[in-house]
């Protein structure tokens, strides 16, 4: 009877398994790059918008957002990590790609797949806060909307102080997650290490450029805000060009420092 019944459990659980949806490694991979990048656009930007609702101050309000953005980026390394690498950003994946640390084929599906995802959640976050017209004043046609979260030059520094700002960030964020990640690393600490230093360098750089790190991060609000205002869509590029080229730099850095090569892939 024991051996009957274990059989049975045995055949329903191949059932179970058989009838979920069917996806490769890379499907699956690029999934999950979309969720976590989801998950750190409602709750990284989405703090700027409730920070702004609830009237903070300026000091409590940036540490409360760097805390959200390096949480979510903590919660997503250890929930998908070992399904894609939790990259959940462009700027991640070509440095790793310009570095021989990921396969060629997986960029383009990361990619599109992490602003897919950072897309729905500027258009939840356009839904949620466009409720009513006192929340729709705070995220987008009041005195100082938050935009839902995009991120904008401060007010006291130009484009080229942005850009220079986000090349040295994310130089900073990259160096981090290639050597926290390293194998030589403790690697069960990284998803700390590297979500610390996110909340950091936001403390230190968000009024100077908002500190984005993320091109998708910064889609995505900034494509839900086109609803009702195309003005961070001006100021697009710097989140683009300045996360890609520091992403490439923090990863050639940490090359340069590590003792030695890593087992590549091409």
């Amino acid at each position: 009877m024991v051996v009957a019944s274990d059989d049975k459990t045995k055949r329903y659980i191949r059932s179970r398994s058989d009838s979920r949806p069917k996806m490769n490694g890379l499907g699956r991979a690029a999934a999950a790059e979309a969720y976590g990048t989801f998950l750190l656009t409602m709750l990284g930007p989405g703090a700027i918008t409730a920070m702004s609702y609830v009237g903070f101050s300026s000091s409590a309000s940036l540490g409360f957002i760097g805390l959200a953005h390096g949480v979510a980026l903590l919660v997503a390394f250890y929930s998908i990590g070992h399904v894609s690498g939790a990259h959940i950003n462009p700027a991640v994946t070509l440095a790793a790609w310009a570095t021989h640390r990921i396969e060629r084929k997986r960029v383009l599906p990361y990619i599109i797949a992490q602003l897919l995802g950072a897309t729905v959640a500027g258009f939840v976050l356009l839904v949620l806060w466009s409720s009513n017209s006192n929340t729709y004043r705070v995220c987008c046609n009041g005195f100082s909307p938050t935009y839902l979260g995009d991120t904008l030059p401060g007010p006291d520094f130009g484009a080229v102080s942005a850009l220079f700002a986000e090349v040295i960030a994310t130089a900073i964020l990259v160096f981090t997650i290639f050597g926290a990640t390293d194998k030589k690393a403790n690697q069960s600490l990284a998803g700390v290490a590297i979500g610390l230093v996110l909340a950091a360098v936001i403390w230190m750089f968000g009024p100077i450029s908002g500190a984005s790190l993320n091109p998708a991060r910064t889609w995505g609000p900034t494509i839900a805000s086109a609803v009702f205002s195309l003005t961070p869509l001006a100021n697009l590029w710097i989140y683009i060009v300045g996360p890609v080229l520091g992403g490439l730099l923090g990863a050639f850095l940490y090359d340069v420092v590590r003792p030695e090569q890593a087992a590549y892939v091409r």
